[in-house]
């Protein structure tokens, strides 16, 4: 279920695939995962989720950084991953 390149994701849209891979609520964006209870096979199911989802692949370094380790850290991640392979995916 691969974003189209018109179908640009929300924030929202996000956080609720977050929500449902790792079953947890994200009531504050910015808390790490972990403080959420998230474990690392939720972890490894987000981030193939992620990959498979928005076409892209998380640079596991990402995982490990603290300030990304949050939904809304991800969420910033993704965002510009996307916005680099613009130029890319309009040349294809």
């Amino acid at each position: 279920m691969n974003q189209s390149p018109s179908e640009k994701p929300t924030q929202s849209q996000f956080h609720e695939l977050v929500e449902r891979i790792c079953a947890v609520t994200v009531t504050d964006p910015e808390t790490p995962l972990v403080e959420l209870g998230v474990d690392s096979l939720h972890t490894v199911a987000l981030v193939m989720t992620i990959e498979e989802q928005y076409g892209i692949e998380i640079d596991p370094e990402v995982i490990g950084d603290p300030s990304l380790t949050s939904s809304a850290g991800l969420w910033r991640s993704v965002q510009d991953q996307l916005a680099a392979a613009l130029p890319a995916r309009a040349g294809s």
